[in-house]
Formats: C-alpha cells, sequence, structure tokens
C-alpha cells in the first residue's frame, strides 16, 4: 500500500496559483503516494474532478460566512480547523506527511498533525504581504501563530525567499522550492515570431481577479494607452472575486475599452494565450511568486511586473516597474510598441517540474 500525504489548501481547489503547485505535486508523485487535500470551501471547486482522478479523496471544513461581520470566521475558526484535522487524520491515516499551504492556519493543523502522530510536519510558504498595510487585528492574529507555526512544523518551505520571510520570519531557516511547471505545453512558443513594430501589440494578463492582482489598475493603464492611440488589446484571463471582477467591467465600461479588452474564464488554454500575445502585464500588489511569470518567460513572452514580485520570478526576460503609476506602464508597453519585440527563450531548467517533484519526494522520504 503506498504511502499517504494530506495537502492542505488555502482555499479550495479553484484555479489559483498554490492549487496549481498542489495539483502538480500530486501528479508527478502519483504512482509513489497516494495524495488527499483538506479544505475550506464548500466546493465543488475547479480542481476537485482531476484531484480525485489522481486516486486521492477530498476533505472539507468550509469557512462560515457571517452576515454583519463577513471576516469573523478568520479570527475564530482555529478550534474548528485544529479539531476537524484531528478528526481526519485520526479516521483516515496513517499519513507519513501533512503539507500545509494555508499559511498562518497550518499552526492548527501542524498542532493536529503532531498530536496523531504525523513524522512530517510541511509549511509552505506562497506568498508576501509584507509590502501592503495590514488591519491590526490580522498582525496581532499572525503574529501569536508564527511561533506555533515554527514550533510544530518540521519542514519550512518558501516559493521564494521573501515568502519564507513572510510566514517564519528573517531569521528562521527555511529551504526554498521552486514552483516548477510542466513546460512541455509552453515550448511551442518557440514557433511564434515576435512583435512587429508598429503592429496592434497583443497584451496578455493570467489571473484571478482580486485586489491583490490589481486588474483595475491594468484598465488604467488601457485607458493611458487609448489616450496615445495606439493600436493595443489586452486579453485578461481568470476567476476570482465575483465582485472585484464585476468592478472590472464597469470601469472597462465607463472608459470605454469594451473594443479593447477581452475577458476570458479561468478555464482557457493559457499556453495557447501565451503563444499569441506579444506582451504579459503583471501588476500585483503583493506576491510570493507569480508562477504565470514563469509560465510566460517559458512562452518567450517579455513581461512587465511589479517591483514587489521576488527576484526568482527573473530569469531573463522580466522587467520591473518601480511604481503602480499608470502612466509609467503605459512608457513601457509604448516604448516596446514603437521598437518591436522578439520571444527570449531563456534557460527553465530550474524550473522543471521533474526536477521540483524530486525535491518533494525527498522531503516526503525525510522521515
Amino acid at each position: 500500500m503506498k504511502e499517504k500525504i494530506l495537502e492542505v489548501s488555502c482555499n479550495g481547489l479553484t484555479n489559483g496559483g498554490v492549487q496549481h503547485v498542489i495539483m502538480n505535486i500530486a501528479s508527478s508523485l502519483q504512482e509513489d503516494y497516494t495524495f488527499d487535500a483538506l479544505v475550506f470551501t464548500e466546493g465543488p471547486d475547479f480542481f476537485d474532478d482531476a484531484f480525485r482522478a489522481l486516486g486521492g479523496e477530498i476533505y472539507r471544513i468550509p469557512n462560515r460566512k457571517w452576515r454583519m461581520k463577513k471576516n469573523l470566521d478568520s479570527y475564530i475558526r482555529g478550534p474548528r480547523i485544529f479539531l476537524g484535522t484531528l478528526k481526519l487524520l485520526r479516521e483516515h491515516g496513517p499519513y507519513t506527511a501533512i503539507h500545509c499551504h494555508n499559511y498562518f492556519e497550518s499552526a492548527y493543523c501542524l498542532m493536529a498533525a503532531k498530536a496523531a502522530g504525523v513524522p512530517i510536519r510541511i509549511a509552505h510558504s506562497h506568498n508576501d504581504v509584507s509590502v501592503i498595510r495590514l488591519s491590526r487585528a490580522r498582525i496581532v492574529k499572525e503574529s501569536l501563530l508564527r511561533p506555533l507555526v515554527n514550533r510544530y512544523a518540521t519542514v519550512r518551505l518558501g516559493c521564494s525567499r521573501r515568502a519564507a520571510a513572510y510566514l517564519f520570519g528573517k531569521d528562521v531557516p527555511a529551504a526554498v522550492v521552486l514552483n516548477g511547471i510542466d513546460l512541455e505545453p509552453f515550448a511551442s512558443g518557440r514557433e511564434n515570431p515576435g512583435y512587429e513594430a508598429g503592429d496592434r501589440i497583443r497584451l496578455l494578463h493570467v489571473g484571478n481577479f482580486s485586489m491583490q492582482k490589481n486588474q483595475l489598475f491594468l484598465v488604467d493603464i488601457m485607458g493611458e494607452l487609448k489616450k496615445r492611440n495606439l493600436g493595443f488589446h489586452l486579453t485578461m484571463v481568470g476567476g476570482g472575486e465575483e465582485t472585484y471582477r464585476d468592478a472590472v467591467m464597469a470601469r472597462i465600461r465607463a472608459e470605454g475599452l469594451e473594443d479593447c479588452i477581452a475577458v476570458l474564464p479561468p478555464d482557457s488554454d493559457i499556453p495557447a494565450q501565451m503563444r499569441s500575445a506579444d506582451l504579459f502585464l503583471f501588476p500585483s500588489l503583493f506576491e510570493g511568486l507569480g508562477i504565470v511569470l514563469i509560465e510566460a518567460q517559458a512562452s518567450g513572452l517579455h513581461c512587465l511586473a511589479a517591483d514587489c514580485v521576488p527576484p526568482e520570478a527573473d530569469l531573463g526576460n522580466l522587467e520591473y516597474l518601480s511604481a503602480l503609476d499608470a502612466g509609467l506602464w503605459a512608457d513601457a508597453v509604448e516604448k516596446i510598441f514603437q521598437r518591436g519585440l522578439r520571444r527570449v527563450f531563456v534557460d527553465m531548467e530550474k524550473y522543471d517540474l521533474r526536477s521540483t517533484a524530486e525535491d518533494y519526494r525527498r522531503i516526503y522520504q525525510s522521515h
């Protein structure tokens, strides 16, 4: 019988960066391990069927929604997560490892895993929000949970140095394991020519609609490009928060950009979109890595990214912009529009999923 690993998502198995990491791990190592998932949504979610097809089960401890205080549950659900995780581990184990991708709330899962006798307890950080202003309540919560994460984790991981430092602290040892991808779907970008100066430049953004990914700012950039009479078209791909998406759509209409911007669902063919694009835009307010930047560079795309993106994401085809100023970003796009841009194919070896899967195999075997 194969050993079992419990992957704990930060939300559900939605179409996001963390969930792609979980799916890549499970699909790469399914011959050696049985992977189950613990999620905090009612479901169904984007990857549910694909995850079950790998042979694992999905267990749920849904977040509660309070009519007046929508974020209240995030401050009081700790005991429910601890008891639910402990029950899961005892009833469906034994598990060789628990791999927590749920940031500070991993403390509750790691404590339960310790009580259940799980030998390998992994805390894995995928984001860095230290660059934005947090509420006092959140700062207090994180300061209380950080020591518990460090105490009960036997392995500390981050997708970048900044992400690791945010969760564990700057002086706490942690390993960086890069978010590997399957390079093959993006390799055919080599067949596509570069952008010819003066053509209609095709811009692309991939990311779930949210304040973090900052799509409202993208619309502002497009408004600046329209004022300059440049030929452009932006494609945005993503699911995410419906309220934020509606705000983006409203701004597109208000700016008269309906003919210049297309919004596609999250299940669109991302490699195909990247093959047909000329330039990738990624103006996030905070990031742990930005796995779509890795995919874009694998496709030969030049990327404009906010300077909150950590250096691990720069494979040689990424340009940082120092301020979220729509005019500044429009200047960068206009320069490319005027001079043209060839596709550049960089060394992707360290982000090859086959290599990073072996890193996880070694971690799961560490007991």
